[in-house]
């Protein structure tokens, strides 16, 4: 555009001039250019394109004009915006790959963050639920635990001030029974004010009142959950005052909660919820009403207004001292933690790592959607230098720096909104998907029914907004500081060939291409790790044999069975079950590895008692019949297994691990030693045998822990399992098992039935690690992909760069093979150093990551050199396509280019 036809622009709107004659200037100018395009051999169309699209349009051009004559910034901003919306229909297939680059990165930030909210942030939908808080207390004998008595609860409501309310919930399997129908029934435990303190309101019948239920004589109430309440029932609202069987104890239905609340067990659905006065009659808890040693139930308080957290753990801690004074023989040493209940998910006990948990749950989807910014970025780089040019004649309009800089920030802002959108349609869908793995999580292991809210909120809806903002921004800043400061001789006369930010020059397009190739490295490492973790995990040894195992839990309580009851119905259901053809042996025991976790007990040694300021080891243990080593194959490496002569009047014995033996006994045969669950003084169960370590507690552990097993003649328990191994396929005897359970008590509902196998690969054992494996996997795959089209589009751009230099030098005499490894020779060298920067990123995430990671060292040499052999094949696979494009150029059409 010559500088008598800017002078005529500006001078018109000095003057003040209608738009029309602007417009007539204008097109006069552009005409005169088309007819130079055209002269030149180029069709007409052909000339009018370029001819417009030289000068921006006509529009654009007046804009530019009006920007510099004070127009104000709003309609200003409208014009950045139309522009960049013509700009976007004009490039419709390169602003989708953009876009869809993004909604990558932005999808997966926008499940996990989904997931972390439905955890974390989002609320009980009960009223004001900031005020609600866990009162996790911690008796001095189970450090572990984070129940207290009911003594405990009654002290914590009569002394602490700073709260308004003080309530309790204990949640647990039972039998239900209604219309002659067992089934089983997932049940919380509550005080009379559990639903007055939350603010829920009946949705059929009434809910629990201050007071009621918590005496020992009262009649049991029952209030259904609205899920329970359809499925079982159809929604029939006939049902309140109906008499049903929790454990074979009468309860009546008093009312249904709304559908929207599902309880305070975090991610599970209740069934319903019982009164207090339920709890020492389902599980025979004989001192619950008068005794302290019995932790029980799980305190809540609700804040009273203005009362900060501080406050009210200061009031805590005087009760809990308080209590420790009165009480030295069952609180002293106690400990009340206030945790609000947002972060006592999902529960208090990993309290402290759930901030943790949660920064490395975010760890790798950030780093994808850098990986994503990264990729935009360098893209937009290079169509910045074609347009160059562009800038230039909007500078020499009057455009001011800023005004070429807020132009292209709303351009890469666009793009990240449609990225936003995208990553709202990808992340929807991997929310579902979340969704069914968590459903299948649960599944794996209970009959709980889950209820982890994931779906969008406005909370969701502000991360993903926030996100594709600051995604369009990373990708757009520096393509506009480089149109901000643009030169408009220099532009306007080396015609556009230069790119001063292209590769082998420390260019910007070379620094993002190091960044994502490091990226990239780093979550194909870390992938790597995760996978070699699966590989450990699905390899160890277990300690027993898994294959062709079949486990059923059944609760003799259930039905109002008592300990002589429980032993004859499951000594003779053993006997039929082992009477069934296909059937190798059966055996009956406390729990089953990898499942439902079994009891624990402090553990004093014979001779040696703990230290007064010392708590006893507290040990998991197992009760099994004679025959459970047998049906487990588990080895026994000295002494003998149980006999059935090892009853309840015989002397107590046990058959302790080698961890165990080495803990309490090191350098010394364990045989004949005694100890005691109990107390310093006895009563001492003698260890009879030593068994091999293996995975015995409810999940998988590389280091194995002490445990020990007693006889079930000699500690009685009404939940079982019932372990049976086959000759055949375990599922074909499901049906026969169930079926002598049903002949023997057709109201007793079977709790849960799998395959060992399926319990290897529930949540004790395989899951997570297929989980994490398979989460790892999809974002090292995405950053592969995202690294292998960022080092294929820079290269390939460079080489597009430097055509008319390529065809100089093949006309001097260059070969092929010279350019190719000209070509090469760059991306190459970035490659590297995105690799080496890659490898010490991945070794310091790698550490962060060490307590996820199983069996596996975070730098693990193999891991190391795999993935980066594969990284280095498929980047210059990448780097030699577009290089070898590049030897194919004519140069004569070279020459003349541009």
């Amino acid at each position: 555009m010559t500088s008598d036809l800017l002078y005529r622009l500006r001078a018109l709107f000095r003057r003040k001039s209608l738009e029309e004659e602007m417009d007539e200037e204008l097109r006069a100018h552009l005409e005169r250019q088309v007819e130079t395009y055209a002269q030149s051999g180029l069709p007409r169309d052909e000339a009018a394109r370029r001819a417009r699209l030289e000068f921006g349009g006509l529009d654009q051009v007046k804009e530019e004009c009006r920007d510099a004559h004070g127009v104000s910034f709003l309609e200003n901003t409208i014009q950045d915006v139309r522009y960049a919306l013509r700009l976007v229909g004009k490039s419709r297939v390169l602003t989708a790959v953009l876009a869809i680059t993004l909604a990558l990165g932005i999808g997966v930030n926008t499940a996990i963050f989904s997931v972390l909210n439905g955890w974390l942030f989002r609320p009980l939908p009960v009223r004001a639920p900031e005020q609600i808080t866990v009162l996790a207390f911690h008796p001095k004998e189970i450090s572990n635990s984070h129940y207290c008595s009911y003594l405990d609860l009654l002290d914590l409501r009569k002394q602490a001030s700073t709260f308004s309310d003080v309530f309790a919930y204990a949640p647990g399997f039972v039998g239900f029974s209604a219309n002659g129908r067992p089934s089983e029934f997932v049940l919380s435990t509550v005080t009379g004010n559990y639903f007055p303190a939350l603010g829920i309101k009946p949705l059929v019948g009434r809910l629990l009142l201050p007071g009621e239920g918590e005496k020992p004589g009262d009649d049991i109430l029952l209030v259904l959950g609205y899920s329970f309440w359809q499925r079982r029932f159809g929604g029939d609202a006939a049902v309140i005052g109906k008499r049903v069987l929790i454990n074979g104890n009468p309860a009546t239905i008093v009312g249904v909660t709304p559908k929207e609340f599902h309880g305070t067990f975090f991610a599970f659905d209740m069934d319903g919820y019982i009164s207090l006065n339920a709890l020492p009659r389902i599980w025979n808890l004989s001192g619950f009403w008068t005794e302290r040693g019995h932790p029980s139930v799980m305190a809540f308080g609700r804040l009273k207004p203005g009362v900060s957290l501080a406050q009210a753990q200061s009031s805590a801690d005087v009760i809990a001292a308080r209590l420790a004074a009165q009480y030295p023989d069952t609180d002293k040493g106690a400990a009340v933690r206030v945790i609000p209940e947002r972060l006592a998910r999902p529960a208090p006990l990993v309290t402290d790592f759930v901030p943790v948990i949660a920064g490395l749950f975010m760890l790798l989807p950030a780093l994808v959607l850098l990986l994503a910014c990264l990729n935009v970025a360098n893209i937009l780089l290079a169509r910045a230098t074609v347009r160059r040019r562009e800038m230039a004649i909007r500078a020499a309009l009057g455009a001011g720096r800023g005004r070429l800089i807020r132009q292209t920030l709303t351009e890469s802002l666009l793009l990240g909104l449609l990225g936003g959108i995208g990553g709202v349609v990808f992340g929807e869908w991997a929310i579902r998907a979340s969704g069914s793995m968590l459903r299948s999580v649960t599944s794996a292991t209970s009959n709980l029914g889950y209820s982890l809210d994931c779906s969008f909120d406005w909370r969701v809806f502000a991360y993903t907004l926030g996100t594709a903002v600051l995604a369009g921004i990373l990708v757009g800043v520096w393509p506009a500081f480089r149109a901000g400061r643009v030169d408009v001789n220099s532009v306007l006369h080396e015609g556009g060939r230069s790119d001063p930010g292209g590769l082998g020059r420390g260019g910007v397009r070379s620094l993002l291409l190091v960044g994502q190739v490091a990226g990239s490295l780093m979550l194909l490492i870390v992938a790597g790790l995760f996978v070699r973790s699966l590989g450990r995990a699905e390899h160890m040894y277990l300690g027993f044999d898994p294959d062709r195992v079949l486990n059923v839990l059944v609760d003799a309580q259930q039905i109002g069975y008592d300990e002589a009851g429980g032993k004859t119905f499951y000594r003779e259901l053993e006997r039929r079950v082992r009477a069934l053809p296909g059937v190798e042996s059966a055996s009956l025991a406390f729990s089953v590895p990898l499942g439902i976790p079994g009891p624990a007990a402090p553990i004093y040694v014979e001779g040696r008692p703990p230290a007064a300021d010392r708590e006893a080891p507290v040990v998991y243990f197992n009760g099994i019949d004679p025959r459970y080593f047998e049906s487990m194959r588990v080895p026994l490496l000295a002494g003998r297994t149980f006999k059935d002569s090892d009853d309840e009047k015989a002397p107590g014995v046990a058959i302790v691990n080698q961890t165990m033996a080495r803990t309490f006994w090191p350098n010394q045969d364990p045989l004949g030693k005694r100890f005691s669950l109990k107390s310093a003084a006895g009563p001492f169960v003698r260890v009879v045998g030593l068994a091999r370590d293996g995975q015995s507690t409810w999940m998988l552990s590389l280091n194995p822990s002490p445990f020990f097993y007693v006889p079930l003649a000699q500690n009685y328990r009404s939940f079982m399992a019932l372990q049976v191994r086959t000759l055949v396929p375990p599922e074909t005897l499901l049906m026969g098992v169930q079926k002598e359970i049903h002949d023997l008590a057709p109201d007793l509902p079977t709790i849960d039935v799998r395959t060992m196998q399926q319990q290897i690969h529930g949540l004790g054992g395989l899951l997570i690690f297929r989980l994490s494996a398979s989460l790892a996997g999809v974002m090292g795959i995405l950053g592969l992909t995202l690294a292998t089209v960022g080092v294929y589009g820079v290269v390939a751009f460079a080489a597009a760069q430097r055509t008319h230099e390529i065809g100089i030098r093949m006309a001097l005499g260059a070969t092929p093979r010279n350019i190719l490894a000209a070509t090469m020779r760059q991306g190459f060298e970035l490659i590297l150093i995105g690799m080496a920067m890659g490898l010490v990123g991945a070794f310091l995430l790698g550490r962060l990551l060490r307590s996820l990671l199983f069996g596996v060292n975070p730098g693990d040499p193999s891991t190391f050199l795999g993935v980066s052999l594969l990284l280095l094949g498929v980047a210059l696979l990448a780097n030699f396509i577009p290089a070898r494009r590049a030897t194919g150029v004519d140069p004569m059409e070279a020459l003349r280019h541009e």
